[in-house]
């Protein structure tokens, strides 16, 4: 396991894990076929390939190589390198769509021997010969219970030419994963309150459900922290920081690996609110100086709750120190307030700093009492970028927000109003939308368009609305098909 963990570390480090175990596929396949099993340069690719194999196991359960049109995705996330320097992979690709195979997937469990027989295996397949069902059936007759083979899927389609029927079916998937990760949050936060023993094996499922709706579907998980008016607070503000951070963390570019522990430390960084008041939490008015005293322990008794509560491994060690850092800004100023040695921050901290703020200042609940707009929430943290956050993420997430953040309500020259469903990249003023009513009122049937389309080039956005002075409630155009 030290080679293991020092070989992926060292791809870790160079940020191309994903490419890097695409790479070692592509060579062991070609390398079946024109070598024996035996072979000792078979054997090390092999090897090499089952090491970070190994690693990508660390938290999930399988991994899933896929190809769709020729362009190959890695846990359905798509994985972009130059084909040239890479022997085999359109060969592949090819092969693999006159047999009827669309990916494979490699389960836990699997051992090196497996690895090498399947090599073997799939390099002799003959395309013209046999077809997924002949060769699924062989592969249970060798017995690679830890191998499967997928069928081929349809190209997914881009956000301006997708149907209005997967994009639903987007936005149902995207509901029901954040609807999980709200439940799991419950859960742990009252599993904290007890003090009982908090196993994370749930916590980790759904976070990589979440990182893999992101890398298909960015907008409609954010859709969904548009939805401030939960009973629920903390328990939806905690999804939404973690929604954030990771969509932040993907245009990162960092590998899943961190991208799973920066969920978990942004999913409990509030943790240790579970320690307070619930009269203190769910106070309606502003608080007293005594009521800020006793809200900035949070951060403390959330690297306490962690600590004693779950079982300690590099997940907890990033959500011990996210739950601490995370009100601690740029400067040092914030709290709690460092006595001694300053250390650099935490780059998950600084992230869920800056997205934990602009969730709770959207939601005006806790801290504030009155939400304000997402623009100038932006502007605030801006003016306040040289002290508390670190400017190079502020810029970031405030592209991933744009103009018009998803899920906002916005008013066109048309006297239309609008839900944005996502950011157009092309022109950020003019963002995929969905109109729900018009001079005579809500529509019966909503209509999504482009506003950057030639037919719509007469439509504008005059400005972001807010939902309560017309009498509307986000949540019914979110939640609605």
């Amino acid at each position: 396991m030290d080679t293991i963990h020092q070989t992926s570390t060292n791809y870790l480090a160079k940020g191309k894990v994903e490419k890097r175990f695409l790479t070692l596929f592509f060579v062991g396949y070609k390398t079946a076929r024109i070598v024996d099993k035996n072979n000792d340069t078979f054997k090390r690719q092999a090897k090499a390939f089952y090491e970070l194999l190994s690693f990508l196991m660390a938290d999930i359960d399988k991994v899933t190589i896929k190809t769709i049109s020729g362009r190959y995705f890695l846990n359905d996330e798509l994985i972009v390198f130059d084909k040239k320097k890479l022997s085999g992979a359109d060969a592949i690709a090819r092969e693999w769509d006159i047999l009827g195979i669309g990916g494979v997937e490699f389960y836990r469990g699997i051992t090196l021997e497996e690895i090498e027989q399947f090599f073997i295996f799939i390099a002799l397949a003959k395309p013209n010969e046999e077809n997924l069902e002949s060769l699924s059936n062989r592969l249970k007759t060798i017995r690679l219970s830890n191998i499967q083979l997928l069928a081929q899927m349809e190209e997914e389609i881009s956000q301006s030419s997708v149907s209005e029927e997967i994009r639903q079916e987007f936005r149902k998937k995207a509901r029901k994963t954040f609807f999980t990760a709200m439940s799991v949050v419950q859960g742990v936060m009252v599993s904290a309150s007890n003090d009982k023993e908090i196993n994370i094996s749930k916590t980790k499922r759904v976070i990589h459900s979440l990182i893999d709706h992101l890398s298909r579907d960015e907008s409609s998980l954010l859709e969904l922290t548009a939805i401030k008016n939960f009973d629920d607070y903390t328990y939806v503000h905690s999804t939404n920081v973690c929604v954030y951070a990771l969509t932040l963390g993907v245009h990162l570019e960092l590998d899943r690996s961190r991208l799973s522990q920066l969920g978990f430390t942004a999913l409990f960084h509030d943790i240790g609110k579970v320690k307070l008041s619930a009269d203190l939490i769910r106070k309606p008015d502003a608080f007293d100086e005594n009521d800020w005293i006793q809200m900035q322990l949070h951060p403390i008794l959330g690297a306490k709750t962690i600590l004693r509560n779950f079982k300690f491994d590099n997940y907890t060690a990033r959500g011990i120190r996210g739950a601490f850092e995370h009100h601690i800004n740029k400067d040092f100023t914030g709290y709690p307030m460092l006595r001694y040695q300053k250390r650099p921050l935490n780059l998950f901290s600084k992230i869920i700093s800056v997205v934990d703020t602009f969730d709770a200042l959207t939601s005006g609940r806790v801290y504030i009492k009155k939400a304000i707009p997402p623009e100038k929430v932006l502007e605030k943290m801006r003016y306040q970028m040289n002290v508390k956050f670190d400017e190079f993420l502020l810029k970031i997430f405030h592209n991933i927000i744009g103009i018009y953040p998803v899920g906002s309500l916005v008013l066109l020259n048309t006297d239309e109003i609008a839900l944005v469903l996502a950011n157009n990249e092309k022109d950020k003023a003019r963002p995929y939308i969905k109109i729900i009513g018009n001079r005579q009122g809500l529509l019966e049937h909503s209509q999504w368009m482009d506003l950057l389309a030639e037919e719509n080039k007469n439509r504008k956005i005059i400005r972001q609305i807010e939902p309560e002075r017309y009498g509307l409630d986000i949540k019914d155009f979110v939640l609605s098909d």
